[in-house]
C-alpha cells in the first residue's frame, strides 16, 4: 500500500496534467462506547489532481457503523438517565410534606440510517414517586480533625431525615431521536441532535411530562457522547498517510447514509496544495 501511494505521487510529479487516486483501507478503528467495544471499518479515497503547477487533494472517508448498530441495545443499557427518585428532598423539608420525584430509565434502543440522518429509536419508562419527609433526627459522630501536629477525634452533630418513598405510577414512553453529521467549522466535524419525537403511553400526568422534558436534555447529552466516541472524527483522519495528516484540510461536506442497511458516516475533505514528500 505504501509503494502504491508513493507511485501515485511520482505520477503526479512527472505529468503536467494528471490525476492519481489512492485507496487506504479498510482499516478497523475500535473505541469504547459506554464500556462496550465498538469497531468502525474505515476506508479513504485520496485523489490528487495536478494541472500545470497547481495541485489539489480531495479525500473521501467512509466509516461503516454496522458494529455500533448491532451493539446499540447494549450501549443503551449503559445509559444512566435522570434517576434521583427522592434524592432531591433536602434535610430542611417540613415534616409530613409531600413532593414528587421521577426516575427515568431506557429499556431498549436501535440505530438506523434514514435519508441523511441516523435515527435512534428507544423505549423507556418513567416512575413517579411520592416522597414524604419524616421527623428530623440527629446524633453524634466522631471525626478526626487536625490540630497543629495532632489528629484528634472530636464530636460532630450529624442530622438526617428519613424520607418515605412510594411509587405512584409507572408510565412507558417511546420515541425517535434524529442525529445529523455536520460541519462544526472549516476543519472539524460534529453531531447535531434534532427535535425528539417522544410519546407517553397511558395516563398523561403533568409531573411525568415535566420529567420527560428533563430526560430529553439528558438523553441528548448521552446520545451525543456515545456517537461521538464511536465515530471519533480525529481518529478517522489519523488513518490517512502522514503526508496528508499534516495538510490544512477543510471539511467540504458530511452526512450519514445507508448501504445495505449499514449506517455509513461520510466525510469529504479538500486541500489546496500537495504535501511535501522530499
Amino acid at each position: 500500500m505504501r509503494a502504491l501511494f508513493l507511485s501515485a505521487l511520482l505520477l503526479v510529479g512527472f505529468l503536467s496534467e494528471a490525476t492519481a487516486q489512492v485507496v487506504v483501507g479498510p482499516i478497523a478503528i475500535t473505541n469504547k462506547v459506554n464500556g462496550i467495544p465498538i469497531t468502525v471499518s474505515t476506508t479513504s479515497w485520496i485523489t490528487v489532481n495536478s494541472v500545470d503547477n497547481e495541485t489539489t487533494v480531495d479525500v473521501r472517508i467512509l466509516a461503516d457503523l454496522i458494529d455500533l448498530q448491532r451493539k446499540f441495545s447494549n450501549v443503551v443499557d449503559k445509559f444512566a438517565l435522570a434517576n434521583d427518585k427522592c434524592a432531591a428532598r433536602g434535610a430542611d423539608a417540613r415534616v409530613g410534606s409531600d413532593a414528587r420525584s421521577a426516575a427515568v430509565s431506557l429499556k431498549s434502543g436501535s440505530l438506523w440510517p434514514v435519508d441523511d440522518r441516523l435515527m435512534m429509536s428507544f423505549r423507556g419508562q418513567v416512575d413517579t414517586w411520592s416522597c414524604i419527609a419524616g421527623s428530623p433526627k440527629s446524633g453524634i459522630e466522631w471525626k478526626k480533625k487536625k490540630f497543629a501536629f495532632l489528629n484528634i477525634k472530636v464530636p460532630v452533630v450529624h442530622k438526617w431525615r428519613i424520607v418515605t418513598k412510594k411509587n405512584d405510577v409507572t408510565q412507558s414512553f417511546r420515541g425517535n431521536l434524529p442525529i445529523q453529521l455536520v460541519k462544526k467549522d472549516g476543519a472539524n466535524v460534529g453531531l447535531k441532535i434534532a427535535e425528539h419525537d417522544i410519546k407517553l403511553e397511558g395516563q398523561d400526568l403533568a409531573m411525568t411530562t415535566a420529567s420527560l422534558n428533563l430526560a430529553k436534555m439528558d438523553l441528548n447529552r448521552k446520545a451525543y457522547n456515545a456517537l461521538q466516541s464511536a465515530i471519533d472524527p480525529a481518529k478517522l483522519k489519523a488513518i490517512l498517510p502522514k503526508e496528508y495528516q499534516k495538510m490544512n484540510m477543510t471539511v467540504v461536506s458530511t452526512r450519514f447514509r445507508s448501504y445495505g442497511g449499514h449506517a455509513i458516516a461520510e466525510i469529504n475533505l479538500a486541500a489546496a496544495s500537495a504535501p511535501n514528500t522530499q
